[in-house]
């Protein structure tokens, strides 16, 4: 019996001492073993985190087929304990900003939690040499964020919550679908969910939202600037010139002006820069009316640098996440160069894009049956929420809207009342303490 009990007390001395050894490495060791290809230390100021780093993991450009090629992703993680929540951030575009050294997340902080950043693919320092686009797709990119999460709760054993803003919301809605279980929680900032290239709900947005005479002093102001084409096409040219822009991929710098006067109705909702109060009408002088323009709609999205970073963006938006259009009949002859605008210009040099209809109803019918444990974030001025989910009774789901909110609306942005209604619900879901 003696020897028994000896013999018992060395295999518990072993499995200590095993264990100890596992505690006693680093978390760049832990990480190695994982399989990342690259691990860079990131030098961080912010005392939340006890250390982070810059990892790049080697991911299939074809998940069905590792034999057509591969490339490196870049995921930015910051550690704060293995015993804490981890706050995924579905990044649906380059991620460069993950390596501010102050960086915080208004969720991670809240939660107390790790927080992991993941670049989509196609962006940023995530791009195959191999750019063939056909394997830039929504199932290919959530298949990226699961095999990033399998290998990390090997480590982080707590409960896993994803969130995203703008296309990053819609790749975290995207991730539930694809992948149900992986995450106990998303929060997903101002997604739509868009069920054509070119949503009409988009359009009825823009026709009702605010007041009526806020959306005609916008009206007038695109009269004016087409009415007065010479001069203000003159002046827009001078000015982007300046700043270095150029328009060969748009068409040219006149086709180029119509389109950035067609893209003011959306961007001055999905912004927000003044209150309708304070937009100008068409009596002041021609300089305020220029500067209240690009004030709302700004010089660079039809330009061929912005263009080259987005190419992604706007394959992906024209093949299965949707878009939207200009209504031009309002403004007849003024028009001269595209009737019927599209996108096409912002594609990939070679590619075709067809828009794949039934991904997104099948999306929004999950969410409506099974989206469990999501928090949707809105703002009621944002452009984009005319095509916001709406969630089913049927779930347990949340969705809140900022009265008069742009597309920078955050959790932060609510009243008290209704912050401590997310993150107590948050807390509830991820089985933390109120």
């Amino acid at each position: 019996m003696t020897r028994i009990v000896i013999k018992g007390l060395f295999v518990l001395l072993l499995l200590f001492a095993f264990n100890a050894e596992l505690t006693a490495q680093t978390l760049k060791e832990k990480l190695e073993q994982l399989g990342f290809e690259k691990i860079d230390t990131l030098q961080i100021q912010n005392n939340r985190y006890a250390e982070a780093f810059v990892l790049f993991l080697k991911q299939p450009i074809d998940p069905r087929d590792p034999e057509k090629g591969s490339f490196l992703q870049r995921v930015f993680l910051r550690h704060s304990d293995f015993n804490k929540p981890m706050v995924l951030v579905t990044e649906g575009y380059n991620a460069d900003y993950a390596l501010y050294p102050y960086l915080e997340e208004e969720i991670a902080k809240n939660l107390d939690a790790n927080l992991l950043v993941v670049e989509h693919r196609f962006f940023g320092e995530s791009m195959p040499e191999n750019q063939n686009w056909k394997f830039l797709n929504l199932e290919n990119a959530t298949h990226d964020l699961h095999t990033i999460v399998s290998k990390l709760k090997t480590l982080y054993h707590s409960p896993w919550l994803a969130t995203g803003i703008s296309k990053g919301g819609q790749t975290s809605l995207y991730y539930r679908y694809f992948y149900p279980n992986d995450v106990a929680a998303t929060v997903a900032y101002v997604a739509p969910l868009n069920f054509s290239e070119a949503d009409s709900r988009v359009q009825y947005f823009l026709d009702t939202v605010g007041t009526a005479d806020c959306r005609k002093k916008l009206l007038d102001l695109q009269f004016k600037l087409l009415n007065n084409r010479n001069h203000f096409r003159n002046q827009f040219e001078d000015s982007t010139s300046k700043s270095g822009f150029t328009f060969e991929r748009a068409g040219g710098i006149d086709r180029a002006f119509e389109l950035n006067i067609l893209e003011t109705g959306f961007a001055y909702w999905q912004w927000y820069p003044y209150t309708c109060e304070n937009f100008p009408d068409t009596t002041v002088s021609n300089d305020e009316i220029f500067r209240a323009w690009t004030a709302a709609t700004g010089y660079d999205f039809f330009a061929d640098q912005s263009l080259e970073g987005m190419q992604a963006f706007f394959y992906q938006a024209l093949t299965e996440m949707g878009f939207y259009t200009y209504d031009t009949k309002p403004f007849g002859k003024l028009i001269h160069y595209q009737k019927k605008p599209d996108f096409k210009h912002g594609l990939p040099a070679g590619t075709k894009a067809r828009f794949k209809k039934g991904l997104n109803k099948k999306v929004n019918r999950f969410l409506q049956k099974s989206g469990n444990q999501i928090i949707y974030v809105y703002g009621g001025y944002d452009a984009w929420s005319s095509t916001a989910v709406m969630p089913s009774e049927k779930t347990d789901a949340l969705k809140i809207v900022k009265q008069e909110g742009s597309h920078a609306t955050r959790i932060r942005h609510f009243d008290d009342t209704t912050q401590q209604e997310v993150y107590n619900t948050l807390r509830q879901w991820l089985g933390m303490k109120n």
